[in-house]
């Protein structure tokens, strides 16, 4: 009877392990490719953050996209910084590449161009208005002939003492002129404290 037990016993582990060692599981996907979404990629040197997109390629065709999962790089912080899937300039115009890793075996880059800002306009302001807050609607002009442009990042303003700057926006500052003033300088300076600084002010009379 032991004897029986036993071969039923040894029978059954048999059994169970053959069931075992037919389960399939399903493969894992492999990559194929990846790429960034957008070619010739260009941004204002005021421009915020810029976001992108890319798109990894499995080897039965899907796709997903994998923008957090890879390692974006400039190859000038000089011109533009890349973090994950964002880009943003760190000087007044220049060329650079984007590139994409994924776990060092695959990659892709495009280009970047940062659009240089030449002049910005600023509206006007009347100075014997004391004691009223004033806005001065700005903009940027850029290469190409490209107008009225929001100024949004990049860019430090102040003003003299002739003034208190109570608002600022990426299209207007407000300020309050003080008493007996004859000019006010309102200063306008791109990438501040870097060696890519530039001045735009303007001095109203």
């Amino acid at each position: 009877m032991q004897y029986l037990k036993k071969i039923t016993f040894i029978c059954l582990c048999t059994l169970l392990i053959s069931c075992g060692d037919n389960t399939t599981v399903s493969p894992l996907k492999d990559v194929s490719s990846i790429s960034i979404d957008d070619t010739n990629i260009s941004i204002y040197a005021t421009q915020a953050a810029k976001t992108l997109t890319a798109t990894l390629t499995y080897n039965d065709g899907t796709t997903v996209n994998a923008s957090a999962d890879l390692l974006w790089a400039s190859s000038a912080s000089g011109v533009f910084n890349a973090s994950t899937a964002s880009i943003v300039a760190t000087s007044n115009g220049g060329d650079a590449n984007l590139s994409i890793d994924y776990k060092s075996t695959f990659n892709d880059f495009t280009a970047v161009h940062v659009k240089k800002l030449l002049t910005i306009n600023y509206s006007d302001l009347n100075i014997s208005d004391v004691g009223t807050p004033q806005t001065i609607y700005v903009s940027g002009n850029y290469e190409n002939n490209e107008t009225n442009i929001t100024m949004e990042n990049n860019i430090l303003w102040s003003v003299d003492s002739n003034a208190t700057i109570t608002d600022i926006n990426a299209t207007q500052i407000t300020l309050t002129v003080d008493y007996n003033v004859t000019s006010i300088e309102l200063r306008a300076t791109l990438f501040n404290a870097t060696i890519y600084a530039e001045d735009f002010n303007k001095t109203f009379n």
